[in-house]
């Protein structure tokens, strides 16, 4: 009698082996299939991009502002808030001057990007974590040795 009951359990033990491969074997089929993610996140929605950022750029960053937009460079910040700005610009040769513009900025399609509404070329910055990098008259990221001296930290 003892046989019969241990060649039972010997049975239903092996039985319930058998449907976890199965179970097992069929997870693993559908995770073998080919699955596209597609990434959604990018400035836009996934940064807090509120906030003032500032630096210290080239002179001769943006066309328009003086003339003679010469010396040892400008300190500005910009500060975003929803969908508007505030930029500050004052030259370090001229500590009494400085340049003040308010309005609205636009996404990319991207959402990397943004654009100053109402300001000269260049306009644009790339947003990163907690900076923004100014970008070009073409809307591209500066390179280079000076690639550094264009990027406002978030304060």
């Amino acid at each position: 009698m003892k046989q019969i009951y241990f060649l039972a359990c010997a049975l239903l033990l092996l039985a319930g082996c058998n449907n976890r491969q199965n179970n097992a074997q069929g997870r693993t089929a559908v995770m073998e299939e080919d699955v596209t993610v597609v990434d959604t996140h990018n400035a836009q929605n996934s940064l807090d991009v509120n906030g003032t950022y500032s630096g210290t750029l080239p002179a001769g960053t943006f066309e328009g502002e003086l003339p003679s937009a010469s010396g040892p460079g400008m300190d500005v910040k910009i500060t975003l808030s929803g969908d508007t700005y505030r930029k500050s610009i004052k030259y370090l040769n001229q500590p009494d001057t400085t340049f003040e513009s308010t309005g609205r900025f636009t996404w990319d399609q991207n959402g990397s990007i943004i654009t100053l509404q109402g300001e000269e070329a260049p306009n644009k910055y790339f947003v990163g974590e907690n900076q923004l990098y100014h970008l070009d008259m073409d809307g591209n990221r500066i390179t280079g040795d000076m690639a550094d001296h264009y990027i406002l930290r978030k304060r």
